[in-house]
């Protein structure tokens, strides 16, 4: 088992942007539920995005057994993994949010989930699909061999303040992003622009900007929280470069 460093407090920064940019990224993750029957877990894989403030947001049949076990229990862990093409998978972070998972009413968690898993309109209308939300109770976070850092929910969560307001003109500054051209969406993504792949704007909080293209998906973190409309276009100038 890989043991906490000696010098995890120094690297405490570095673990907690590992944990928001694997919750912003990620897009499937295992699930953990529990048979009421027997108290034995049952891991699933399924859709992910993410909530204003971070935490994971699903798209579930209410039929599937898994959903059926939340119903008993709402109890659950996520296990939150990021793309890695080289090397050995088991040396790249990980993190597992645990706590319970309620029916997430807002309007926002359907818009949030289906800009960054748009397959999913297919079937989000279903009558026996429901979005759910899971609120972070507790993290184990894996930085790879010797970093396992302790970790509090407020340590991943981003601040809610303005939350109303950015959610409210959320697809106004979206759709103002895109208009601004494949090539700056691209720069905004850290990617170099290119006629492969259109990077577009998926969602926003506090925090940043989510982006996407295709199954390809981007975050641009800003160094500090914006808590309004305001406060959120200078942070993009900035990074696009506006004096």
């Amino acid at each position: 088992m890989p043991q906490s460093h000696p010098d995890s407090q120094s690297r405490r920064p570095e673990a907690v942007a590992d944990a928001k940019r694997l919750m912003r990224l990620a897009r499937t993750g295992a699930l953990a539920t529990l048979e009421p029957e027997t108290g034995a877990p049952l891991t699933t894989l399924v859709g992910v995005a993410s909530d204003f403030d971070g935490a994971p947001l699903f798209l579930m049949s209410t039929l599937s057994r898994h959903t059926r076990h939340l119903s008993n229990d709402p109890r659950a862990s996520l296990l939150l993994t990021g793309e890695h093409e080289r090397g050995d998978r088991l040396n790249h972070p990980r993190v597992t949010l645990s706590g319970r998972i309620e029916r997430a009413g807002a309007a926002s968690a359907r818009r949030r989930y289906l800009e960054r898993n748009p397959k999913a309109k297919l079937y989000a209308d279903f009558a026996d699909f429901a979005f759910f939300r899971l609120g972070i109770e507790a993290v184990h976070f894996n930085g790879g061999f010797g970093r396992a850092d302790p970790l509090e929910p407020a340590d991943i969560l981003s601040p809610r303040g303005g939350e109303a307001a950015l959610t409210e003109a959320e697809p106004r500054l979206i759709n103002e992003i895109n208009a601004l051209g494949g090539d700056a969406v691209a720069r905004l993504a850290g990617r170099k622009p290119s006629g492969r792949r259109v990077w577009r704007a998926v969602g926003l909080d506090s925090e940043g900007l989510d982006l996407s293209a295709g199954a390809r998906a981007a975050r641009l973190q800003f160094a500090t929280p914006a808590h309004d409309e305001a406060g959120w276009r200078a942070r993009i100038e900035q990074a696009i470069g506006v004096e």
